[in-house]
């Protein structure tokens, strides 16, 4: 595989200094995540899991914003479908989630206000993602992060109805 932006991206992050849900600093996320968008098969991915370190359930941890940024990058890279649609899941699980209570005590109280800010950056990016056939998952992470709200109901009724077609003419693509 050739280089990848969002590992490079991973390199900006002082891993050591973040807290991880399993427990200890953030230091191994870049070589989980590495793992992930490297992974070919379904067992890779389920030993690549981000859950448990970014967030448990629906409450994060302080490493899910640098991991947010990570996920937008990853997602203009060449991705097996099925990390691909698992890095769309954690990423709904950070724009949408909630600080984990521990993290409100160390002050973080609106983590997912800065993963939506990171996934922001990569707007365009998720609605190709809407576009070309992980239409649910990309769907409930631009619903919370688009601020547009015109631009993303003007996209999601034209998205909506195109992916409807296809679907009749070649069989169901996420919806």
């Amino acid at each position: 595989m050739g280089i990848r932006a969002s590992l490079i991206q991973a390199e900006r992050v002082d891993w050591a200094s973040l807290r991880c849900g399993c427990g200890k600093t953030g230091a191994h996320i870049p070589e989980t995540f590495a793992a992930l968008v490297e992974a070919t098969t379904p067992q890779e991915v389920a030993e690549a899991s981000l859950e448990g370190h970014v967030y448990i359930q629906s409450l994060l941890f302080e490493v899910a914003v640098p991991v947010s940024s990570m996920v937008v990058a990853a997602l203009n890279e060449p991705l097996w479908e099925d990390v691909r649609s698992r890095l769309l899941d954690d990423l709904g699980a950070c724009v949408g989630g909630e600080s984990h209570w521990t993290e409100v005590e160390a002050g973080a109280v609106e983590i997912e206000i800065d993963c939506q800010i990171a996934a922001r950056e990569g707007l365009w990016t998720l609605y190709q993602e809407y576009a070309t056939g992980r239409a649910l998952l990309a769907r409930l992470v631009l619903d919370v992060v688009d601020n547009d709200r015109e631009r993303f109901e003007y996209f999601d009724a034209n998205l909506k109805g195109r992916i409807q077609k296809r679907a009749k003419r070649h069989g169901p693509t996420g919806w």
